[in-house]
C-alpha cells in the first residue's frame, strides 16, 4: 500500500511500511520515499460548466504542472455592459480565491479578459487574460489581425474594450461575427445554430471559415478565435484556413506556464498596497448567489457539447501542408 500527501505545491508517495518506520524509527531517521514531484497548479477561470475536466489540453500542460478549473461563484453571460461589470467582479473575486488555495498562477479563460486588471492587483501570483494573450501573439506574427469569433455582433462591447486596454489592440483591423442578433432568438428552438455545433454540422464551420476568409480579405495576417468556447475546433479550423489561427486557450495557457517558469508576477507600484478586499468580494458573490438562488444563467453562445468536446471531425479532404 502506499500513502499520499498533498501539500500546495508537492506530491509525496510512499509505502505504508516506509511511514511506520519513519514514525516508529528503526536506527533511521529517514522516509523511503517512492516519489516526489514539485506540481505546480494552474487555475483557469471559467463560469460553472459542471465539467470537472481542465478545458485546457494534456499535450499542453508541461511535466510538473496540473491545471484545475476554479469556478466562479455565478454565472452570468455579459449581453451588455451592466452584466460585463458583474462578469469583471465575479471573475476577480475567483482569481483571489485561487490566489487564497495556493495556485502558482491564474488564467482567465474568456477572450474578454474578466477582471483582469483587478485580479491583478489583489494578488501576488502571475494572472493572465486569454484575450491580451492573444493580442500579443498575433501582433508577434504580422502586423496586422483580426479577430473572429462566434458571439452576435451585439457582443462588439466586450471587443472594443479589449483592444482599447492594450496598446496592440491597434493592429487588429477587423472584429467578425459568425452568429446573428436574431439567430439568439432561436435558441430556445431544438435546431440552431449552437445545436448544429454540438452536431458537428459542416455548415457552420464553413460559416467561420467564411469569416476567417473575410478577415484576410481584410488584410489580416492571422486571425484569433474571439471565445475560449471555440479552442476545441481550433485545429480543424487551422488545418483550412490560409492564415495562422490564434487559439485563446493555447496563447493564455503558455504564456502564464513561461512567465511561472521565470520566476515573474504582475509589476505592481510599490507604492500602492495590495487590495484587502477579498472577504468582502467573497461576501457580496455569495450574496448575490442567494438571490439569484436557482435561476442560473447558461452561455448562449458555446461551442461544446455536453461532455466538454467538439462533435466535428477533421474532414479527410484537408489539404497536406506545404
Amino acid at each position: 500500500m502506499f500513502w499520499k500527501i498533498e501539500c500546495t505545491f508537492f506530491t509525496v508517495e510512499m509505502s505504508s511500511d516506509s511511514l511506520l518506520t519513519g514514525v516508529a524509527g528503526s536506527g533511521s531517521n529517514h522516509l523511503d520515499v517512492k516519489e516526489t514531484q514539485l506540481t505546480k497548479r494552474i487555475a483557469y477561470l471559467e463560469m460553472n460548466t459542471g465539467q470537472q475536466k481542465s478545458p485546457v489540453p494534456e499535450r499542453l500542460i508541461a511535466p510538473g504542472y496540473s491545471v484545475e478549473s476554479v469556478f466562479t461563484g455565478i454565472r452570468v453571460t455579459p449581453i451588455n455592459p451592466v452584466d460585463l461589470l458583474l462578469s469583471d467582479f465575479i471573475y476577480a473575486e475567483a482569481a483571489m480565491r485561487a490566489a487564497r488555495d495556493g495556485y502558482a498562477g491564474v488564467l482567465i479563460g474568456g477572450v474578454p479578459d474578466y477582471g483582469l486588471a483587478a485580479a491583478r492587483a489583489a494578488t501576488d501570483i502571475p494572472v493572465v487574460g486569454s484575450g491580451e494573450a492573444s493580442l500579443l501573439a498575433a501582433a508577434a506574427l504580422g502586423e496586422k489581425f483580426s479577430i473572429v469569433t462566434i458571439w452576435p455582433e451585439t457582443m462588439d462591447f466586450v471587443y472594443e474594450r479589449l483592444l482599447r486596454d492594450n496598446p496592440v489592440g491597434r493592429q487588429c483591423i477587423s472584429v467578425r461575427y459568425v452568429s446573428t442578433h436574431a439567430e439568439q432568438s432561436t435558441l430556445a428552438d431544438e435546431d440552431n445554430f449552437l445545436t448544429q455545433m454540438k452536431a458537428g454540422r459542416e455548415d457552420i464551420i464553413e460559416r467561420i471559415l467564411v469569416e476567417i476568409e473575410l478577415a484576410v480579405q481584410d488584410g489580416a495576417k492571422s486571425v484569433i478565435l474571439g471565445c475560449n468556447c471555440m479552442s476545441p475546433v481550433a485545429e480543424i479550423l487551422a488545418a483550412r484556413s490560409s492564415v495562422p489561427i490564434v487559439d485563446p486557450t493555447t496563447a493564455g495557457y503558455r504564456q502564464l506556464e513561461t512567465l511561472i517558469e521565470l520566476g515573474l508576477r504582475t509589476a505592481r507600484d510599490p507604492r500602492v498596497p495590495r487590495s484587502e478586499r477579498q472577504e468582502l468580494f467573497a461576501e457580496m458573490v455569495q450574496a448575490a448567489d442567494l438571490a439569484l438562488g436557482a435561476d442560473l444563467e447558461d452561455c448562449p453562445v458555446c461551442v461544446l457539447n455536453d461532455d466538454g468536446t467538439a462533435s466535428c471531425d477533421l474532414p479527410a479532404s484537408v489539404p497536406a501542408e506545404a
